[in-house]
């Protein structure tokens, strides 16, 4: 029996190799998809090794790309806050200049705003000098009344009281006799040689003169000097020669 079972073994086996020569493909017929493929855990193991390097690798490039953006993204904010704060500055520093010109307008008309009338005085204050001045003249020429001493200083007390309201809005008198000779204050009428007076100074003053704070709203007329008086060397010798011959008489 047993021998009988190893030849039906035998037989099964040949008739098993047969087939599988049968179905067996020529070589030059074989896929390569079809070769068996190498499933052993150290190609495995190699093949997650580098899937996850590649993934790091990605990873990296992303962090770096992102890191690059972000950067941008930040240098451009940076300089959009930088435009926007230094426009901010401008428009604030433009409007701190228009408000102090407004004022500077403002403080300038409040300043001068009674210019007009100001100057609608000044013939006024002309008057009155005048008047001053013929009482002086009378006063010296001849012994006046107490009446008339009495209207004199009722004159000159109303011209200070006026003066002194006009100063409190700026109107000033220009000074003139004994300064220097100004031509934006002063407007020069004659200029006459003198020996007291140095040259170029104001001698005398034939009509007052006005300024509201500083600006001049009349200049004052004025007499000049010349100097000292420079005598001619002839009528020197001359004069020298009569005081020789009045002295041999």
């Amino acid at each position: 029996m047993s021998e009988n079972n190893e030849v039906g073994i035998e037989i099964n086996k040949e008739k098993n190799d047969k087939e599988k020569e049968k179905n067996k493909k020529p070589e030059f017929l074989i896929d390569e998809s079809e070769e068996e493929t190498d499933t052993s855990p150290e190609t495995e193991t190699t093949e997650e090794e580098r899937t996850i390097e590649t993934v790091e690798a990605e990873l990296e490039e992303l962090k770096e790309d992102f890191k690059k953006q972000l950067k941008a993204v930040a240098e451009s904010e940076r300089e959009q806050y930088q435009e926007e704060r230094d426009r901010l500055l401008r428009t604030a520093a433009e409007a701190e200049n228009s408000k102090k010109r407004i004022e500077a307008n403002a403080e300038k008309q409040l300043k001068f705003a009674n210019r007009n009338i100001l100057e609608g005085l000044i013939p006024v204050l002309d008057s009155l000098e005048a008047a001053l001045k013929s009482v002086a003249e009378k006063a010296e020429v001849s012994e006046a009344s107490p009446e008339f001493s009495n209207f004199s200083e009722g004159v000159a007390m109303v011209h200070k009281q006026l003066m002194d309201v006009l100063k409190i809005y700026g109107l000033t008198p220009i000074q003139a006799i004994g300064e220097q000779f100004d031509p934006n204050q002063h407007e020069a009428v004659i200029a006459i040689e003198s020996d007291e007076v140095a040259e170029g100074n104001v001698i005398e003053e034939y009509r007052s003169g006005y300024q509201l704070h500083d600006q001049v709203l009349r200049a004052a007329q004025v007499v000049v000097s010349k100097g000292k008086v420079e005598k001619d060397v002839e009528s020197e010798e001359t004069d020298e020669q009569q005081d020789e011959n009045s002295t041999e008489q």
